[in-house]
């Protein structure tokens, strides 16, 4: 009978831990795939650069993410919609458009293609936009 308690609460235990594992959950490593997709772009100075993100939808194995990006110690701020795309494990950046901002980016309606900045650069540090 002793035998048959210890052995229930050993079954239990290892359960109740297993159980307890901190899992990820899909907006923590879809903040995590945004980071690692910053990461990887070339001449991004993240360092010069606050970024929240704002809102995450997810469906099934797709999601859109919503991130704010603001310069350190100005006011020039982008809001840019991520659309994620989940792969095994991990949240990957499927593509990236902005959405608002007081920054200046890239115009749709620019005739030229160039940027319609009204006669202003991109803030240092500005993430690249498509």
């Amino acid at each position: 009978m002793t035998q048959r308690v210890g052995t229930c609460t050993l079954i239990f235990l290892l359960a109740l831990a297993c159980g307890c594992k901190k899992q990820v959950n899909d907006q923590d490593a879809i903040r995590a795939g945004i980071e690692k997709h910053l990461n990887e772009q070339a001449g991004l100075n993240l360092s010069a650069m606050d970024r929240e993100v704002k809102q995450v939808s997810v469906n099934g194995d797709h999601a859109d993410a919503q991130v704010e990006f603001r310069i350190k110690g100005g006011d020039a701020r982008m809001v840019v919609d991520y659309t994620m795309e989940k792969q095994g494990e991990e949240w990957k950046v499927a593509s990236s458009k902005p959405m608002a901002g007081s920054g200046t980016h890239p115009g749709a309606d620019s005739p030229s293609g160039t940027p319609d900045s009204g006669g202003k650069s991109m803030p240092q540090g500005h993430p690249p936009v498509n």
